[in-house]
């Protein structure tokens, strides 16, 4: 009989080599990317990262944005902008991420969220004091006409904020076009379209024993999210935007479209929410497509925010794991910006695989949370908020994402 050899064995009986574990795939990957400074000569470059953290009467904004992967990689710009202000107990905040195929959208971004931010604070400055029966009316039942009628004109407010965002991009468009430095970066003339990005914002007033009253408006990709952290898992979570999309499949609608020029447009991009959530959200698609599908995994993006410290609740440590289940360790990947810096983080995902919890259950067991913060207590022992959020933006890793992320939270006091 004539000897077989390996090679003759039919190849679906040969071992076949197991698949890579995702921290593997993620971890390979990680290491191939470079770091790259922005060009010094660049006009109106951006930073590596703006961070913020101020406690309002409202409440405290805790906010940062970070230089992606690929612009990293690069060596371009970051096109998301933030701003976030107060009057009184009153709170705003915008978030915009600039269309990433052009060369100068950040400007818009920029522009938009302070003409839209800085609108909203001029015109409660005096509107709040002027018809301070707004601030009752919207304390009332829902079924009062008093309240429609103040909620309507707050929610024109928000909108008009919208507009002024849109008429600033356009001012800085026209006041650049004379310019020729920006035409010769760009090897021809500067057009509208060249400062487009996408534009979400929120006003959240106190509503009395009703809670807080929060309006938004959004154009474009990205989440805004409500949150009540004390609520039970299926009604913890409201989603106040949707990401849109613009006339061909895939592109998203922008600030700068014909389509988003009046309130009448922006009606149904117009959400309103009167309850006792105590966390807003706010992030561009670099965030947010981390955490698809959004009705569910905002979810785990809370998770993720408290077992890594940013987010902190009173969590009694004494909740046990029971059995033989164990926290994993916390997980660091080659960091862009030095590969020889590795920086731990918890991952809710991994927490539930080792646990054996699914999300509803890890959203209940608040001892957990503790737990995996002590892991990290020496980090955060020396960092604020801001920066855990920034450090946090910047070094987490999911497959395939590589965009620039900006994310505000916003901690509503509670009357």
């Amino acid at each position: 009989m004539e000897k077989r050899t390996g090679q003759d064995v039919p190849l679906e009986t040969q071992p076949q080599p197991a698949p890579l574990s995702n921290e593997a795939v993620t971890g390979y990957t990680a290491a191939l990317w470079k770091y790259h400074p922005v060009p010094t000569e660049e006009l109106e470059p951006f930073p590596e990262c703006r961070v913020s953290c101020r406690t309002h009467p409202g409440g405290t904004v805790i906010a940062a944005n970070v230089r992606g992967k690929k612009h990293k990689h690069e060596g371009n710009n970051c096109d998301d902008w933030f701003e976030e202000s107060s009057v009184g107990e009153l709170v705003f905040a915008a978030v915009s991420d600039g269309a990433g195929s052009r060369k100068f959208s950040r400007i818009g971004a920029r522009e938009s969220c302070r003409a839209a931010v800085g609108y909203l604070v001029s015109t409660f400055e005096t509107l709040w004091v002027q018809q301070p029966e707004l601030s009752e009316h919207i304390a009332l039942e829902f079924g009062d006409e008093r309240c429609m009628d103040a909620c309507r004109v707050l929610a024109g407010v928000v909108r008009q904020a919208v507009l002024k965002a849109r008429e600033a991009v356009e001012t800085a468009f026209l006041t650049r076009s004379a310019d020729p430095a920006y035409t010769a970066a760009l090897g021809r003339p500067l057009e509208w379209k060249d400062f487009a990005g996408t534009l979400l914002v929120a006003a959240v007033f106190p509503a009395g024993a009703a809670g807080k009253l929060t309006i938004t408006c959004q154009i474009g990709d990205g989440i805004i999210a409500l949150i009540d952290s004390k609520a039970p898992f299926a009604a913890s979570v409201k989603l106040m935007g949707a990401p849109d999309s613009g006339v061909f499949s895939g592109e998203t609608e922008f600030l700068i479209s014909a389509r988003m020029g009046t309130q009448e447009a922006l009606q149904s991009r117009t959400k309103l929410s009167r309850s006792h959530s105590d966390i807003l959200l706010m992030m561009t698609d670099g965030v947010a497509d981390d955490y698809f599908p959004h009705e569910t995994e905002i979810r785990r993006l809370y998770c993720d925010l408290a077992v890594n410290g940013i987010l902190e609740r009173d969590t009694p440590e004494d909740e046990a794991l029971t059995g033989s289940q164990k926290l994993p360790e916390p997980l660091g990947y080659p960091w862009v910006n030095d590969q020889s810096v590795q920086i731990p983080l918890h991952y809710t995902r991994r927490i539930m695989e080792s646990t054996g919890l699914r999300l509803e259950n890890l959203w209940g067991n608040r001892g957990i949370m503790a737990l995996a913060r002590r892991d990290l207590a020496g980090q955060l022992a020396l960092e604020q908020p801001e920066a855990r959020l920034q450090r946090w933006l910047d070094n987490y890793v999911e497959r395939g994402s590589f965009d620039d992320r900006t994310l505000v939270i916003v901690e509503m006091k509670e009357a």
